[in-house]
Parts: structure tokens; sequence; C-alpha cells
């Protein structure tokens, strides 16, 4: 089984587009949570969003290709272009590359040109629809526009699993590798699901903050003691994993090495976690048993933190068990700076602790200014960040359906 690392990161977030934007904005400590603006928000409860508006699509790609990108796939393309930049790789459909594949996740892929679309059928009929329709809003256009956009001829595979896409496509992309199936491998998630359809649906099932507060970004306050719901998102975050012989044999920056993975269905709710937490620990121990280390040996954990009251209570619990109350590592919510971007969620978190772990900087998890005194005593990193040596890290997802998921990243 061949070892694998990381060797590019490309997020495409509301608080950053590229590694230096994001990592800065990581930094600031400051939220891009605010009043929703994609659209009137009068009607529904949920009142705030995490909204790409540092996002000019000119800049990135002419009016010709766009008539056939969904706005999820801009960003996914853009982030694997940020990411094969980062890691000194240039791919193009003029030479292309057989043993380069793809793995990208969308939880709702385009559905909110489908909405847009549905409309015009609805007022105009069939033959107002817009042509490319079909090709841009099924999930798999990510990836599949990925390896247009840069002639990768390797394995190709997309992925819907909720909020655990983007952790799905890394360990899909790392078992590919493992196996000799591809050297390279651009695996990550996007997600667009901003407009009044998914707004509504997901404020309709009370999983939304629906908190009154000033300034607004702190309605989204995962292991608060007030917390009620996430705040939706969009973005994107692309990695580039490769074989230790091929990043060894260019010379590649290694970034580190994604050591284990692992995912599990609950098989028990569409949306609640199972109460006693066996299947979080069951995704936690079979990670670090991939990855052949012990728990002492994680000094950080990215948590899933989706600001959900079951949720951080079922994570919290669960690490403890595993961990110890006094011996766990420190864990943080990161969200809170993004908002949360369904399925494109745990590839934007994994280049954050990516980035952690280089700069030696645990993230802090925001707004954290009370702490829920029925979740065990954790250190949840509150409010700032701050330096420490970070040699393996955790990094959870957690979707709709029970899907658990955990990647197991270390430093070479």
């Amino acid at each position: 089984m061949k070892r694998v690392v990381i060797t590019g990161v490309g997020p495409v977030t509301p608080i950053g587009i590229g590694k230096e934007a994001f990592w800065k904005g990581i930094l600031s400590e400051k939220s891009a949570i605010d009043q929703l603006q994609a659209f009137d928000p009068t009607l529904y409860q949920a009142q705030a969003s995490a909204e790409m508006r540092n996002y000019v699509v000119e800049e990135h790609f002419s009016s010709h290709k766009l008539k056939r990108l969904d706005r999820f796939a801009q960003f996914a393309i853009l982030s694997a272009r940020l990411a094969l930049a980062d890691a000194g790789l240039n791919y193009s459909p003029e030479d292309r590359q057989k043993k380069v594949g793809v793995s990208f996740g969308s939880a709702l892929g385009g559905i909110p040109f489908a909405e847009e679309q549905h409309a015009i059928l609805l007022d105009k009929g069939p033959r107002a629809l817009a042509r490319p329709l079909a090709l841009r809003i099924f999930g798999g256009a990510a990836q599949a526009n990925i390896a247009i956009e840069f002639g990768l001829q390797g394995p190709g595979t997309g992925n819907s699993n909720s909020c655990a896409s983007g952790n799905t496509a890394i360990g899909d992309a790392y078992h590919i590798i493992q196996r000799g199936a591809a050297e390279v491998m651009i695996a990550g998630a996007a997600e667009a699901p901003l407009c009044p359809l998914t707004f509504a649906a997901f404020d309709n099932i009370n999983t939304m903050s629906r908190r009154r507060v000033e300034p607004i970004s702190h309605a989204y306050c995962p292991f608060h003691r007030e917390r009620d719901g996430f705040v939706m998102g969009e973005g994107a975050a692309a990695l580039i994993l490769e074989s230790w012989e091929h990043a060894q044999a260019r010379g590649a920056e290694i970034y580190g090495e994604v050591l284990g993975f692992s995912m599990v269905n609950e098989a028990h709710h569409m949306t609640s976690p199972d109460p006693s937490g066996e299947p979080v620990r069951r995704t936690i121990q079979l990670a670090l048993k991939d990855a052949q280390i012990q728990p002492e040996q994680i000094d950080y954990i990215n948590g899933h933190a989706s600001g959900t009251p079951l949720n951080d209570l079922n994570e919290a619990q669960s690490i403890a068990q595993i961990f110890g109350v006094d011996s766990a590592p420190p864990v943080s919510g990161t969200k809170a700076y993004t908002g949360h971007p369904l399925g494109a969620a745990g590839a934007i978190e994994a280049a954050a602790t990516l980035l952690s772990m280089r700069e030696s900087h645990l993230l802090p998890t925001l707004h954290l200014d009370q702490v829920d005194p029925a979740l065990p005593a954790l250190d949840f990193v509150p409010n700032h960040g701050r330096t420490a040596e970070i040699k393996h890290s955790l990094n959870h997802s957690f979707g709709f359906g029970g899907i658990n998921s955990c990647l197991v990243l270390g430093l070479c």
C-alpha cells in the first residue's frame, strides 16, 4: 500500500480565496457570516448566511465557459486550479494524464439553477429552458468539469454524502492512490446552495440558527450554551494528493500525509445522531486503527461542530469517552468562520487543519463566550487561536442520514 501525501491546497471560501488569503482570514479571527443577501430573507426564520461576496466570476472564467458551468462547478474548478498551482503541477487537455484523477463531492449540486429554471418552465414552457440545464445541475458535474478542464483521464468519482462529502472525496482519493490506481488525485468538494428552496427546506426542519444577536455573525456558535443550529454557507476546497514516491521524485513541498480514513453509517435517523454515541466513537476508532496510531498521539481535532444542540453534544461526549476529559486534545469548530457549506465543509476544514499543522497554530472556535455546561469540559479553543505543535490531527465530518467520516492527518 502506497503512502499518500498532500502537496497542494486550494480553498475558495468567504474568508479568502487561495491559500494565502484563506490563512490571513483565519488569523483575522473574523467571521464571514452576515445578513442573507442572495435573496429576500423576510419570509424565513433564519436570517444569516456566509456568502462568497469576494468572488467575481469574470476574473476566473470566460463568458463562453460560464454557459455550461453552474456556480458550484465554478468553485470546484477554481479550487482545483489553485491547488494545482500551489502544488507546482501544470496539466492541460493538450497533454492528457492517465495516472491523475479526480474525486469531488457536493451535497446538492446545482439545485439553485434548477430552481431558477423550474420557474421558467412554469412560466414559459419547456423550450424556454437553458439547453445545458441537465449538464449543469448534477452533482458529478464538479469532478467531470475538473477532469475536462485539465485533461485528467485517471479515476473519476463523485459523491453526495451530505455534509460528509468533502471528507469522503479525500478518503476515496486516498484509497485510489494507496492501491496504485493513480499517482495524483485532485480531491475535495464544492457547494453553492444559497437559494430560496434550499434555504426554506433547512429552515423548516429547524437545523439553521434563528438567533437574533448583534452582530449577526454570532448566530453561529458551536459548543455555545445558546447554540441553535448552523448558518448556511458556500464555497469549495481542493487538495492535491500524491503517492509519496511521485511527490519525492519531483521534489514537491509536502504539507502532510493522509494516515487514515473511516466512514460509518449510523442507520439511526436522517437528522438526529444515535444518542449512544457509539457510531461516532467507532468512526474515530476505525480511523485511528487505519492510521496505526494511538489516541494519545492526536494533538488536535477539527470537529464537525455543526452548532446544533444534539450533534455538538454527541460529538463532544464521544471525544471525551475515547480520549478522556483531562487528556483529550484541543477540539475546535471552524464553521463559525465560513458558515456551513454543507458538502464542502470537510474539504475546507481539511485545508484549514493542514495549514494549522504547518504553522503550529491551533484554530479557534469563534463566538464561544459561554461554553455549554452540559458538554464535557474539553478545550474548545474559545475565540482565539494559539501556538501549539501539531503532529497528528483528526478531521470530523458528519452528514444527514448518519454518514460519519473521519480523516487522520499527519506531518511528514
